[in-house]
């Protein structure tokens, strides 16, 4: 048996109140008392978790369970460093959700804000409503984004998605705002909407797959022609995985120099004409 700890905001937050060191796996060693007494960074305060939240815990079947309800855009840091068990957030999270995470899920029902699995390793977040900037990328100044794991979003995705991306894969099932794979290293990006200006600005590696409609094509990346089905490698020793339909290719971003090898894979039939 494993637990299940449910805990549900009590009042309307004035300031940020992070969640870092609230994880599943942890609790599921706590008593009652020790989840309440969990000091929490809120604003420029330290609180107890009680202070904000009530508790309740529940003995469940497989992984370690943390359950948040009427959560508040303010929370942070949600699941930061998680390697293992399940977090369900029963509305909106706030900045930083899943970063650095390691193993596990994480299910979001509502939006996303910024920097969402932030330089995650592994595990899986699914974002049932949308994400705002930097959603799989870095902070700003670095220059190593997410390297493994899975993002989905399954509405709109804004600005720079996987900035510095290097592993892993992110699908988003909306749109997905400007600068798109921005410095991309790796992994896939797959968008089943449409894409807005600087598609894969300056990437280096790994591959974009467009659905949608396509806003620009940078006139840095060289054009190969039209593929059907194409199996995607990212690098040469890969198994690749297939993609359906008819696409244009592109490789770039020449803009980084000769030896670039990111590829822009553009769906031919919502992109007529294009090429």
């Amino acid at each position: 048996m494993s637990k299940e700890v449910k805990i549900i905001l009590q009042e309307e937050l004035y300031a940020p109140l992070s969640l870092e060191n609230v994880l599943p796996e942890d609790l599921e060693s706590k008593s009652l008392e020790d989840i309440k007494n969990i000091k929490l960074y809120y604003g420029n305060r330290v609180v107890k978790l009680s202070d904000m939240f009530d508790v309740e815990v529940n003995e469940i079947e497989g992984e370690p369970r943390l359950v948040i309800e009427n959560p508040s855009i303010k929370i942070k840091h949600i699941g930061s460093k998680m390697s293992r068990g399940e977090i369900i957030v029963k509305g909106d999270a706030g900045m930083y959700a899943g970063e650095h995470m390691k193993g596990g899920k994480i299910v979001i029902e509502g939006n996303a804000d910024n920097w969402l699995g932030m330089n995650m390793k592994g595990g899986e977040i699914i974002v049932k409503g949308s994400s705002r900037d930097y959603t799989g990328g870095t902070y700003k100044g670095e220059w190593r984004g997410m390297s493994g794991g899975r993002i989905v979003v399954e509405g709109n995705a804004r600005h720079e998605l996987g900035l510095y991306l290097r592993g892993g894969e992110i699908i988003v099932k909306g749109d997905a705002g400007m600068f798109a794979g921005l410095h991309q290293q790796g992994g896939y990006i797959i968008v089943e909407g449409n894409t807005d200006v600087r598609l894969g600005g300056e990437m280096e590696a790994g591959a974009i797959i467009v659905y949608g409609k396509v806003k620009e094509i940078l006139p840095s990346f060289k054009y190969e022609g039209i593929v059907e089905n194409p199996v995607i490698k990212i690098k040469k020793k890969d198994e690749g995985r297939k993609f359906e339909g008819t696409f244009y290719k592109l490789v770039g971003d020449y803009a980084n120099g000769r030896k670039v090898k990111g590829q822009l894979y553009i769906n031919v039939e919502t992109n007529e004409g294009l090429f």
